[in-house]
């Protein structure tokens, strides 16, 4: 009995200790200093503290929001540490609020925008952080090395999501590599699609898309057209109104879909370009 006792209490204190580990803190750089504690919402009460974006976040599989306030003589910048769960989610996130008339700086995290002259944002794993001046002279120089250090500081790797590069880049329009969590073009049934705007010679434009996995589809007869193809796999189909065809190519694990696009012919012989 008594062993059984110091085995269940090393099992708890391995938990505990498990469990501290996993605890995300805001990164405190070298040369600033916290302001009183950290501040900390989950999905229940997130709205409190940015009440109509909410929705955003929380459609991208948010987990929590960390938050810090940071001086450096009389400069404040507020640290946001949001949680998504995952790097697509992230991204997500992170591609939907980003201004596309800003250049990204390509090293710091996996990918950072400033926004002068008052906030920077940036994306590093499955963190999306913003860093918002709240009071003196803070540079673009300064704000992008603070980003930096905050990256620097948080667990997981810098690079993007690996998902994106399964897009071809041939005829990928700059800047339009997105993630939807869910209810891509409106389909509750399209979710966790990385997708891009592309563009044909005639100036025709539509997007392809990934899904993974892609039974729920296959089975779904009722409202997607099947056929399969010479060489295993298979082609679904369906028209959506005022949008045109959506038309998607693969198996059970990952298929590529087309967009926008007017008939069913033009979209089987994009994504068979796509994907031969």
């Amino acid at each position: 009995m008594r062993m059984l006792m110091i085995i269940a209490m090393a099992l708890v204190l391995a938990t505990t200790a498990s469990a501290q580990q996993d605890v995300v803190h805001v990164p405190v750089p070298d040369g600033w200093s916290a302001v009183d504690e950290e501040y900390r919402y989950g999905r229940d009460d997130l709205w409190e503290y940015i009440n109509g974006a909410a929705d955003l976040f929380l459609s991208y599989g948010f987990r929590e929001l960390i938050v810090r306030d940071l001086e450096q003589g009389d400069r404040y910048v507020t640290i946001s540490v949001y949680d998504m769960g995952g790097p697509l989610d992230a991204f997500g996130v992170y591609e939907r609020e980003r201004p596309d008339d800003e250049p990204e700086i390509t090293d710091v995290g996996a990918a950072a925008v400033l926004q002068p002259p008052y906030r920077g944002l940036m994306l590093k794993d499955r963190f999306y952080v913003k860093a918002e001046i709240a009071g003196g002279d803070v540079s673009a120089g300064s704000l992008a090395s603070l980003l930096g250090d905050v990256a620097a500081g948080l667990p997981g790797r810098d690079g993007l999501p690996p998902q994106l590069a399964e897009l071809p880049d041939e005829g990928r329009q700059s800047g339009t590599v997105a993630f939807a969590g869910r209810a891509f073009l409106g389909l509750e049934d399209l979710s966790s699609c990385v997708h891009a705007t592309y563009a044909l010679a005639d100036g025709t434009e539509y997007r392809l898309f990934t899904l993974r996995p892609g039974r729920a589809l296959l089975s779904d007869t009722a409202r997607w057209n099947r056929q399969e193809r010479p060489d295993g796999r298979q082609l679904i189909w369906r028209e959506i109104p005022y949008s045109g065809v959506v038309a998607l190519l693969g198996d059970e694990d990952s298929m590529l879909g087309v967009a926008d696009l007017a008939d069913l012919d033009r979209a089987v012989e994009i994504l068979t370009a796509a994907a031969p």
